[in-house]
């Protein structure tokens, strides 16, 4: 069970605080005894990534309590206005002096006996070398067959290992060698794009991909690149061109699953902020419908 935190005074106006049962159906809460506010013990929201690191997996042996000496993936408590895949990637830079890109979500994992709700990505460092930080005694790269695991820190330690583990090779591209899917994806964004240099001859600096014959056709044949070598990257930059020509052409359904899918690959703001926007669209061309 969870320890009572000891919480004795009102954070807003000093005043003593008390316990009432405000609904029936749940537990009681703390609330001020003079202004009433009512003090709710959220819990705490925890990020962290299991990162692929020239194959192996990267963990760090704690130097602080709790579990002090033991081996445990980069992660901690999310800042606000700070989204978790943002919050992932920081501490995975604070904590073992790695960049990495976000490859996926491997669980949320709650326990009833822990304040702590810890989100955890599948990650793969993209620059930097392992660096002990200030709250590690070492950083490793454990070949993944010998993990350490009578010397993990957690239990949602243990569970994001396995699960990573479990999904490791839904995550390797189709391809035996990843470089020649990437270089032909990227190839295929080059052409689509053309460069950018061309833009400022326009009014707007995005170029227009609807603009000649087969446009399209290349952005959907990069998507497919792209999405079999799970090349989050080089999706980053296909999907929002490719949602953006579709858009134009009032594909707006075609747009949303596009949108959906990029997502599911890779959790890229621009591509959920094209997502709500098509799906606005979406509903709109219904309407006029109707």
């Amino acid at each position: 069970m969870l320890t009572d935190p000891g919480y004795k005074f009102c954070p807003k106006c000093g005043a003593p605080l008390g316990r009432r049962r405000l609904k029936e159906f749940e537990p009681e809460r703390l609330v001020c005894t003079r202004c009433l506010y009512v003090m709710y013990l959220n819990p705490k929201v925890a990020a962290g990534a299991v990162v692929e690191h020239q194959g192996g997996i990267v963990l760090l042996r704690r130097e602080i309590d709790p579990r002090a000496g033991f081996w445990v993936h980069p992660g901690g408590f999310v800042d606000r206005g700070e989204t978790l895949e943002q919050a992932a990637i920081r501490e995975t830079r604070e904590e073992v002096g790695l960049d990495v890109e976000i490859q996926g979500l491997l669980g949320a994992f709650s326990f009833h006996d822990s304040e702590v709700v810890v989100v955890t990505y599948a990650a793969r460092a993209i620059s930097g070398e392992p660096t002990v930080g200030d709250e590690s005694l070492e950083v490793r790269t454990f070949d993944p067959q010998r993990l350490p695991w009578d010397e993990l820190a957690f239990p949602s330690t243990r569970l994001a290992l396995k699960e990573y583990l479990r999904t490791m090779d839904a995550r390797r591209p189709l391809t035996p060698d990843r470089a020649p899917t990437v270089e032909i994806s990227r190839a295929l964004v080059t052409s689509a794009l053309r460069s950018l240099e061309d833009a400022h001859h326009s009014a707007s600096p995005r170029v227009d991909l609807a603009s000649e014959p087969g446009r399209l056709e290349v952005l959907l044949d990069a998507r497919t690149a792209a999405f079999r070598a799970k090349d989050v990257r080089t999706a980053s930059l296909v999907y929002p061109q490719l949602i953006e020509v579709l858009r134009e052409g009032r594909r707006f359904r075609e747009a949303l699953e596009v949108a959906e899918e990029g997502l599911a690959l890779t959790h890229d703001p621009l591509i959920a902020r094209l997502a709500d926007e098509v799906a606005d669209e979406l509903a709109e061309a219904e309407k006029e419908r109707c």
